[in-house]
């Protein structure tokens, strides 16, 4: 949420109780967040081994920077006003769940490797791939996205 400040206070950047106020590197506002509080719940495994897994095939360099570079080409979409990417771990993500989404008999997230993904021609090999998939939405010139996993 937004903050705002009585007083000509300037900004505030740390914790009072259970809030958490910080300065939004992109927008410059502050805001404030509650301070998370964890809650176990039987989601929680699977999701957070399928997350090691993911991380675990370690992509190439010269890939995460095809990533960013789709962030930057997907934010300047008009459609993507209130969907922004900013990271290239977010679309890395992305593509993964939505691989096994479309995908569920071949693909489980628990289990895969970088062997399987070359293996099998899985369309997270290249970004270029997981587009003409239907994993991400096109955007202009994605086909140079060619670096491969």
């Amino acid at each position: 949420m937004k903050v705002t400040y009585k007083y000509n206070l300037g900004a505030y950047q740390g914790k009072v109780d259970d809030m958490i106020f910080y300065v939004d590197k992109r927008s410059g506002r502050t805001l404030a967040r509650r301070a998370f509080t964890f809650t176990n719940h039987s989601g929680q495994a699977p999701f957070r081994q399928a997350q090691q897994m993911i991380y675990a095939i370690k992509p190439s360099e010269t890939y995460k920077q095809q990533l960013l570079d789709y962030c930057m080409s997907y934010n300047s979409l008009p459609e993507a006003e209130h969907k922004q990417l900013f990271t290239w771990c977010h679309v890395y993500n992305k593509i993964m769940w939505n691989m096994q989404k479309a995908m569920p008999e071949s693909v489980d997230l628990k289990t895969i490797t970088r062997q399987q993904i070359i293996a099998e021609n899985l369309p997270c090999n290249s970004l270029k791939a997981a587009i003409d998939a239907g994993l991400l939405p096109k955007v202009k010139g994605y086909e140079r996205f060619s670096a491969v996993i």
